[in-house]
């Protein structure tokens, strides 16, 4: 089977930073929200698309 290095490299880390919160989804959930704020300027949003009438 292939493995990607890099994939396996994120993998490891995103699972190194759930531990430090011992796997609990809330507690990893608001560390996410945290770096969202901290970072806001920095983290790229999707432009919505103006909706068309449908006349």
């Amino acid at each position: 089977m292939y493995t990607d290095e890099a994939i396996k490299e994120i993998r490891d880390i995103r699972h190194k930073i759930s531990a430090e919160f011992n796997h609990e989804t809330k507690a990893l959930i608001d560390h996410y929200k945290k770096l969202e704020k901290k970072y806001k300027g920095r983290i790229l949003q999707r432009e919505e698309k103006q909706k068309q009438p449908l006349i």
